[in-house]
């Protein structure tokens, strides 16, 4: 493309006129610069010097003054470029096929985002949040999509700030009637009683907090299709639970089939919550050096588990305290459990008889704890009881299940009690 004739109009600076504009004379005085030049002829010379040098610096004014002309010329056309880009692509933009999608593909395309919980804690901007900062449809369709914004989870950190709770409140609204999946944790009482005031819309629920923010959900109204809770639950200064009403979920929560508990201190679980046992078919159990006791009376009345995990962490002077180790008063038979895990002890078999399990997983849990000769005949007849459907037995060892690289003679004797399974395993 040629640009010959086209000339500023500030200063009529035409690229046809680059040599006449930067033209300068050449210099008459050549032969002063020779080492043998006298002091007597620069001096002579000097008139026509002085001549010559405030030409040049007359031409040298007069182009700094065109440069700086110029210089503002390409300002001004660069702010007239930046605006003209950002005219041309808002308008490309609005015929970007993007933009021609329906709002079902591109909610589609949102939830892609959203395979994990969002938190609702943080400082940076999280999702759904981004997506509003896209554009003005992406914020309106994300805003007015409750589904987007029932997933979410967050660590509370502030007790006292009320900007989380605000944040928390948002949330919620924005989810509309959604069936709500939270996980939070160290949540504060002010939040609990929010979340509390959702409580028919929530679908899984897991909380690790005090015990007393929990007691803010006595007066929810019902969980009426809550499914899966999970409660990791501590008490002030690793106390004892003080005697108090015991906490009911029985009416409020008739689709609860998934439960999991921990609790940091020994608790008798009946004593501090009312569940559902009858109806819960999936049980995680980690309450600390707890009493037999309570295992037996929970596993009496869940007779229709079908998974199991007790995480025992086990007294290690439980030898030199036997009523740790009462005998169960009877058999219980679960018709449907398929999958059990135990954690460090197994004398929460002696109680067991699982016609239909195919799998059974034992991991070490302390240094402290040493299978006993009780242990390894519970086991034993435990695994008669199973012999016709077990398919699998995983054993995760941890320090008391080896000695120097090798399995210890425990572990070595549970291990031929397995020998009719088909898939044996030790993990490394």
């Amino acid at each position: 493309m040629s640009i010959a004739g086209v000339s500023c109009p500030d200063c009529g600076y035409a690229a046809t006129t680059l040599r006449s504009c930067l033209y300068i004379a050449p210099s008459p005085f050549h032969h002063l610069f020779n080492k043998e030049t006298s002091r007597e002829e620069i001096s002579a010379a000097r008139p026509q010097l002085r001549i010559f040098t405030d030409a040049v610096r007359g031409e040298l004014y007069d182009v700094e003054a065109r440069v700086a002309r110029l210089r503002q010329s390409l300002q001004v056309a660069e702010q007239h470029l930046a605006t003209a880009k950002r005219v041309l692509n808002a308008h490309v933009m609005l015929n970007s096929p993007v933009e021609s999608l329906p709002p079902e593909i591109l909610l589609y395309i949102f939830s892609l985002s959203f395979e994990k919980p969002f938190s609702i804690f943080e400082a940076e901007p999280q999702m759904p949040w981004l997506l509003g900062q896209v554009c003005r449809h992406w914020r309106a369709l994300a805003w007015q999509t409750p589904t987007l914004w029932n997933l979410f989870e967050g660590r509370d950190h502030i007790v006292y700030n009320d900007y989380y709770g605000t944040r928390l409140e948002e949330v919620l609204n924005r989810s509309g009637n959604s069936a709500l999946r939270v996980s939070l944790e160290g949540l504060a009482p002010n939040r609990a009683r929010i979340l509390a005031r959702h409580a028919p819309r929530l679908l899984e629920l897991e909380l690790r907090c005090w015990f007393e923010t929990l007691s803010e959900f006595k007066d929810a109204p019902e969980l009426s299709i809550l499914t899966k809770l999970s409660l990791t639950v501590q008490y002030a200064y690793d106390t004892t639970p003080p005697e108090r009403e015991p906490f009911d979920i029985v009416s409020k929560a008739p689709r609860l089939t998934h439960v999991g508990l921990t609790f940091h201190v020994p608790v008798d679980v009946p004593r501090v919550f009312v569940l559902p046992w009858l109806q819960i078919t999936h049980l995680e159990l980690d309450l600390g050096t707890h009493n037999y006791h309570h295992i037996y009376h929970i596993l009496s009345q869940c007779r229709n588990l079908v998974s199991f995990t007790d995480i025992f962490r086990d007294n290690p002077y439980r030898l030199s305290t036997p009523y740790l180790l009462p005998t169960p008063s009877s058999i219980y038979i679960f018709a449907h459990l398929t999958f059990l895990k135990i954690r460090s002890s197994l004398a929460v078999l002696s109680c067991m008889q699982c016609p239909a399990l195919r799998m059974f997983t034992l991991r070490g849990a302390s240094e402290d704890v040493e299978l006993t000769e009780t242990d390894c005949e519970d086991f034993r007849v435990f695994m008669e009881r199973s012999r016709c459907t077990l398919q699998k037995v995983t054993f995760i060892p941890e320090h008391y299940m080896r000695h120097e690289n090798e399995y210890s003679a425990p572990l070595r004797k549970l291990l031929s009690f397995v020998s009719h399974v088909p898939k044996v395993t030790v993990a490394p």
